[in-house]
């Protein structure tokens, strides 16, 4: 394992940087081909969590330093420690599995459009992040390599989950046996990126992309992604009742009311995700 690996959120693994509400990720393993050890992984969740605890964010742009977006576990760790006999796998397989759940659970928990820039190879768990987020571009130099089928292992990081969310079940399915790499072009046409750039435009589309969806008001993105998520577990009746909870909790929104009126006045909204105050201690009531 990389011993320049902290596991905290300024680890030198993940490079955070955060310009007017729109933070760049970086996993920065490039050496490793941003493979995620326990170091990477716990940096990760760490810069995640803090990212997902920004009410004023408005877009995350995830992408990997060097020739490689992720290359998905790291083998030749994992490959080094069978070499001790007091090596246990299943637990260290636990481990590694139980922080990819964390990070992808936080991925999901952020408020605002989070975007996958794949610059070069997303194979196994480095695919699952890309899928994890809300939207896709791929360098024309990106490939995506499902890689479990290649070491005789199951999937992790939520594949098989968002697979068939993005791509539909029986084409899923057939990927995930016939495991085929895909090349930046064939993604788009399957639908896993929105768009393919060259490899020296892709950063700078992404944030350009997060920045046209940053007009958007917070809560409407933080509802659209929150009833998305939870629409296919949800029958017709609980999915209207979760649209009526946060409708009316948008009727209440500053942003809403601005939205409104620059309707009717012929202008363009600019929201704010902003609130009303809360009422001062004791308005509308009477002096006992």
């Amino acid at each position: 394992m990389d011993s320049a690996c902290t596991g905290r959120a300024e680890s030198p693994c993940v490079q955070v940087q955060t310009q007017d509400g729109i933070a760049l990720l970086t996993l920065n393993r490039p050496a490793t081909g941003n493979s995620m050890n326990a170091e990477l992984l716990a940096g990760l969740r760490s810069a995640l969590r803090e990212l997902a605890a920004q009410t004023a964010l408005r877009g995350v742009l995830i992408t990997g330093a060097g020739k490689a977006f992720s290359l998905g576990g790291d083998v030749r760790a994992y490959h080094r420690a069978l070499s001790s006999d007091s090596f246990d796998a299943a637990a260290y397989g636990d481990r590694l599995t139980s922080l990819l759940s964390e990070v992808v659970l936080t991925v999901r928990s952020i408020g605002c459009p989070v975007l996958a820039a794949v610059n070069g190879q997303a194979a196994g768990a480095g695919f699952s992040l890309a899928l994890a987020c809300d939207l896709r571009l791929a360098s024309r130099r990106a490939s995506f390599h499902f890689a479990y089928g290649a070491i005789g292992a199951s999937t992790d990081a939520g594949m098989a989950w968002f697979l068939p969310r993005v791509v539909g079940y029986p084409r899923a399915l057939e990927l995930l046996l016939e495991q085929p790499v895909l090349r930046a072009a064939q993604a788009r046409r399957e639908g896993l990126v929105s768009a393919v750039v060259e490899p020296e435009e892709l950063v700078g589309a992404g944030l350009a992309r997060l920045r046209e969806l940053a007009d958007a008001a917070p809560h409407a993105v933080r509802s659209a992604k929150r009833l998305l998520d939870r629409s296919l577990s949800t029958d017709l009746a609980e999915h209207l009742e979760l649209e009526r909870k946060d409708f009316a909790e948008g009727v209440a929104s500053q942003d809403m009311r601005h939205g409104v009126t620059a309707l009717l006045d012929g202008e363009w909204p600019r929201f704010q995700g902003r609130w009303p105050p809360p009422p001062r201690q004791g308005h509308g009531r009477s002096r006992p």
